[in-house]
């Protein structure tokens, strides 16, 4: 006599939804870097300035100026005037300016990085109801 098994199937239905709800929030972090033009740092028709002569925003003396990244930018300003990007070179160890500017001029490097942050919460509705038949 052959083995007799038991039968069983199974339908499942699933309903419901899932969404997902996102906050990004941007947030700029400025630095502001200052000197003033002195006679060695114009020779030839071009003024160099070594990151050394700049100081920060709390009159703190800086070694190198920041490196403009994917995130970030910087602006120029020689006597309050924001200058275009075409006329100046800027690395970390000095800004090279493609014109003589006047001793005693302010000049100012502003850095500003931009940092992003991201949360994401999801919220599921989903319900399985399943009906076993025999």
């Amino acid at each position: 006599m052959p083995i007799i098994k038991p039968v069983f199937t199974a339908t499942s239905t699933i309903a419901g939804d899932i969404t997902v709800a996102t906050a990004t929030s941007v947030a700029p972090t400025p630095a502001r870097f200052t000197t003033f033009v002195t006679a060695p740092m114009v020779a030839g028709g071009v003024t160099s300035i070594p990151a050394g002569s700049f100081i920060d925003d709390v009159g703190a003396t800086i070694t190198a100026l920041p490196d403009v990244t994917a995130n970030s930018y910087a602006n120029i300003y020689i006597n309050g005037v924001m200058q275009p990007t075409n006329v100046y070179t800027l690395s970390t160890t000095s800004l090279n300016i493609d014109d003589t500017v006047t001793v005693g001029a302010p000049v100012i490097v502003e850095f500003v990085t931009h940092s992003a942050t991201s949360t994401s919460t999801p919220t599921s509705t989903l319900s399985v109801t399943t009906v076993i038949n025999t």
